[in-house]
C-alpha cells in the first residue's frame, strides 16, 4: 500500500465518543473537506465489519461516487475502511487512544490499495498534496465538533 495521506491530532472528549462519531461514517460529511454526501448502503450497524456506504466525493476533476466498506473494527482503537474509487482504491485508518492528560489522540491515514501504483504515480503525487491539506483540516473539523459536543 502506498501512503497518501498522515495526519494526528490531540480532542479533549472522551475515546468512546469520539470513536463512536467516527465510526459510524454518515458523519464524515460533517469533518471531512470533500465529502458532499454519505449514506448507509446495508442494514448492518455503524462500526460492524461489512457495513457499507455511499460516498459522493467532491475531487478537482469533479464530484465521483464510491463504495466504502468498513474492513476492520476494533472499539476505541481502531476503525478502517476501504473504497472502491477507481483507479485509488482507497482505504482509511483511523487509530485511538489515550494519552497521560486523559485526551484522545487520533491519527488518521489514508492509503492506496492500488498494486499498480507507485509513489512517483502522477495521481499519487496530486493525490498526496490535495489529500494531505484535506486529512489535516477534517481532524481540525472533528476535534471542534467533538469538544463542543463535551
Amino acid at each position: 500500500m502506498i501512503e497518501l495521506a498522515k495526519t494526528s491530532i490531540t480532542i479533549t472528549a472522551r475515546i468512546d465518543a469520539i470513536f463512536e462519531y467516527v465510526s459510524n461514517m454518515e458523519n464524515y460529511k460533517h469533518w471531512f473537506p470533500g465529502v458532499v454526501d454519505i449514506k448507509s448502503a446495508n442494514n448492518l450497524t455503524h462500526g460492524e465489519v461489512g457495513k457499507k456506504y455511499v460516498e459522493i466525493l467532491s475531487l478537482p476533476s469533479g464530484a465521483v461516487e464510491l463504495e466504502i466498506e468498513v474492513n476492520q473494527c476494533d472499539i476505541n482503537r481502531l476503525f478502517s475502511t476501504k473504497g472502491n474509487l477507481t483507479g485509488i482504491l482507497p482505504q482509511m485508518k483511523v487509530t485511538f487512544s489515550v494519552n497521560e492528560e486523559k485526551s484522545c489522540e487520533v491519527n488518521l491515514q489514508y492509503h492506496s490499495r492500488n498494486p499498480e501504483l507507485t509513489a512517483t504515480s502522477d495521481i499519487v503525487i496530486a493525490l498526496r498534496e490535495d489529500l494531505s491539506i484535506r486529512a489535516n483540516k477534517g481532524v481540525a473539523q472533528l476535534k471542534a465538533i467533538m469538544e463542543q459536543r463535551s
